[in-house]
């Protein structure tokens, strides 16, 4: 009896090529990819690798960084920024210690003696300037011309042995008349001055009512 009462090289052709599937199917079966292990280190080049074929995934992050690139220049200044609110105030320091008090204008007043049948040059009043520096120094007087003759009366202030002239009293033969000498005064420490005056030698007088004001001005 034949075991393969039909066989024919189209049968022994499909036989051998099922028998080769099934056999490379299990070969295949045994190796189906292949590892790093498989790869010998730098066999493999870009030349290896078909495009597109792997993606960034499969590397690590840092494995495809690039060598730090020079530094770029420096950019423009930028324009300043708006003014912040303004902090709230803080608190009032306490009060410094108050100074001494200025010396300012400071007043005195001296009363002289009342002559008859005046002396010329002989002092009708006299004071003493307690300190150095500038002074200003009004005297009032009466004045009566005893005489015969209208005649002005000199004025001044002596100090430092200086006689220093100043505003005077126009007078009248027989009248009594008043007037206010005034005077500037530098002293460079304590000085004496003394106020006086002087005719012109064609009356007599009698004087009353002197008075010195002296203001002090630093």
């Amino acid at each position: 009896m034949r075991l393969f009462p039909h066989l024919s090289y189209a049968n022994v052709i499909a036989t051998l090529a099922l028998f080769l599937a099934l056999g490379g199917t299990a070969v295949a079966g045994t190796r189906v990819l292949f590892t790093g292990a498989d790869v010998q280190d730098h066999s493999l080049t870009g030349a290896d690798i078909k495009d597109d074929s792997v993606g960034l995934s499969v590397f690590g992050k840092n494995a495809l960084r690039g060598l730090a690139g020079p530094r770029g220049a420096r950019g423009a200044t930028g324009s300043p920024g708006a003014a912040g609110v303004a902090g709230a105030a803080g608190p009032s320091g306490a009060a410094g210690p108050q100074g001494p008090a200025g010396a300012g204008v400071t007043t005195s007043t001296v009363a002289g003696t009342d002559q008859s049948n005046y002396v010329d040059l002989t002092p009708l009043a006299s004071t003493t300037l307690p300190s150095s520096g500038d002074y200003v120094i009004f005297t009032n007087l009466t004045v009566a011309n005893t005489g015969a003759q209208n005649e002005y009366l000199n004025c001044g202030y002596k100090f430092n042995g200086v006689l220093n002239g100043a505003s005077g009293v126009d007078t009248t033969a027989g009248a009594t008349s008043s007037g206010t000498s005034a005077g500037v005064v530098t002293a460079d420490g304590p000085t004496t001055v003394e106020f006086l005056c002087r005719g012109g030698g064609n009356t007599t007088y009698d004087i009353s009512n002197v008075t010195m004001r002296v203001h002090f001005l630093g």
